[in-house]
């Protein structure tokens, strides 16, 4: 049984500095909350985390190190960390994050079924940037998903996708089992083979491979995987089915989806996801390049199968 996230009281404190104003939401690696710094007014985003996920010193070290890490990096396309470690009175290990404001983009293909490739488009090449800015510090998310990727507006109305839990997923494998972080992470339909396998060594690469995938996600809806996922009683055979890699072109899923998706999508979309890392692109900003260059191709972008738009 999956222990239930920590719970804090409305009006308590965290290092007695970030009071607890309102709960946001509970997940599998623990709870959010909205807080305010008690000598600031400053409002920001808490995360706290179970404590079985940073259960040793040494992972509560390496959690607070990895915060750090992520706090340095400034990039329109990260969220901004503000503060993290383990909370002295409570032993619980936390993060303070920028409050944003909007639905991630999982959310948001709930709402609206698929994004027209565009939009997609302009939410890929955001991402990219802000992993571009993580990689270049030596930063890897390893859990790249449309969960973790949150939608919100700028000042002037423009949209502004930021990445969030930078580094949290490189903890929770590294101090749980396989099966244990599956259950924190979710079930890895946007994860590298590599990571799958828990292979020691990750590269930048594996984000890419999930970036690839989100790029498939945004444009029909749903996951490359979502059949496999669907159709099994536990989760070993999917993970199984991602190490061995992509048999279906990406346009056949897509077409059982009922979108089409232009000539040269299942070209990039093979590079993308290469089960050899180092096939891969090497660069986020030049894959989504690439993946525009398709789009350009086709100028009317997804459309059903009788080759009519998508309606969104």
């Amino acid at each position: 049984m999956t222990p239930a996230p920590e719970t804090l009281a409305i009006g308590s404190t965290i290092e007695g500095r970030w009071e607890i104003v309102r709960a946001i939401e509970a997940g599998g690696m623990g709870s959010l909350y909205e807080v305010v710094h008690r000598g600031t007014g400053k409002r920001a985003a808490l995360k706290v985390m179970k404590r079985e996920l940073v259960g040793s010193l040494e992972m509560r070290q390496r959690f607070r190190q990895e915060t750090m890490v992520t706090a340095s990096i400034e990039s329109d396309y990260i969220v901004g960390v503000f503060d993290g470690g383990t909370d002295s009175a409570s032993g619980l290990p936390y993060l303070v994050m920028e409050l944003l404001r909007g639905r991630d983009l999982f959310s948001e293909l709930e709402a609206r079924r698929r994004l027209p490739s565009a939009e997609a488009l302009v939410y890929l090449q955001q991402v990219a940037l802000g992993l571009q800015k993580a990689h270049a510090e030596g930063v890897i998310h390893r859990d790249l998903k449309p969960e973790n990727l949150f939608l919100t507006l700028r000042e002037d109305g423009s949209p502004n996708v930021k990445i969030v839990d930078f580094g949290i997923a490189k903890i929770v494998a590294e101090s749980m089992s396989a099966a244990e972080t599956t259950r924190a992470l979710g079930t890895p339909v946007y994860m590298a083979p590599e990571q799958v396998r828990g292979d020691k060594t990750i590269h930048t690469r594996a984000d890419l491979y999930a970036l690839a995938h989100v790029a498939f996600a945004l444009l029909t809806g749903t996951a490359y995987w979502a059949a496999e996922q669907a159709r099994l009683d536990n989760v070993y055979p999917l993970l199984l089915a991602i190490t061995t890699g992509a048999k279906v072109p990406a346009s056949v899923r897509a077409a059982e989806r009922g979108v089409s998706l232009p000539t040269g999508f299942d070209d990039w979309f093979r590079k993308a996801t290469a089960l050899d890392p180092l096939a891969r692109f090497d660069d986020a900003p030049k894959m989504i390049a690439a993946l525009a260059d398709v789009f350009a191709a086709d100028e009317s972008g997804p459309k059903t199968e009788r080759g009519e738009p998508v309606d969104f």
